[in-house]
């Protein structure tokens, strides 16, 4: 089931990318049913004009960077297909572990299992990360 999710996430990126990149495709969706007599609604409806490119070059680079961010919004999904498996996974251990022995781990404290003694033991505190100092 997870990796139908993941898969499922990872096609309707690529798809997203392929449909986006596709410019005439787009475009020739749009037309195909409209005909002269709706051309003045059509202009109506027309979307927005936010920016217009002064030459190809612009429209390249601009193009890189749209690909990129929409890259980058697949990637973020698909990693937000993954986290939330994970979190379910945590869930389900958590509830064994509560099942089994009686007892659920705080993640926010550590803890030392001792298979000498068989003995878990809360130790403290999780100690707090120290953010590194960007350049």
């Amino acid at each position: 089931m997870k990796k139908l999710i993941a898969l499922f996430v990872l096609l309707v990126f690529v798809a997203g990318l392929i449909f986006i990149s596709n410019n005439e495709c787009l475009a020739a969706w749009g037309r195909k049913d409209k005909d002269k007599e709706n051309e003045e609604e059509v202009k109506a409806d027309e979307p927005k004009l936010i920016h217009a490119f002064k030459d190809a070059d612009a429209l390249g680079e601009f193009e890189q960077l749209y690909v990129a961010k929409q890259a980058t919004f697949g990637r973020m999904g698909v990693l937000q297909a993954y986290f939330s498996m994970e979190q379910n996974n945590l869930s389900q251990i958590d509830a064994q572990m509560q099942e089994k022995f009686g007892f659920k781990m705080d993640p926010s404290k550590m803890y030392d299992l001792n298979r000498d003694t068989m003995e878990m033991r809360e130790v403290g505190p999780v100690a707090p990360t120290v953010p590194v100092p960007s350049e």
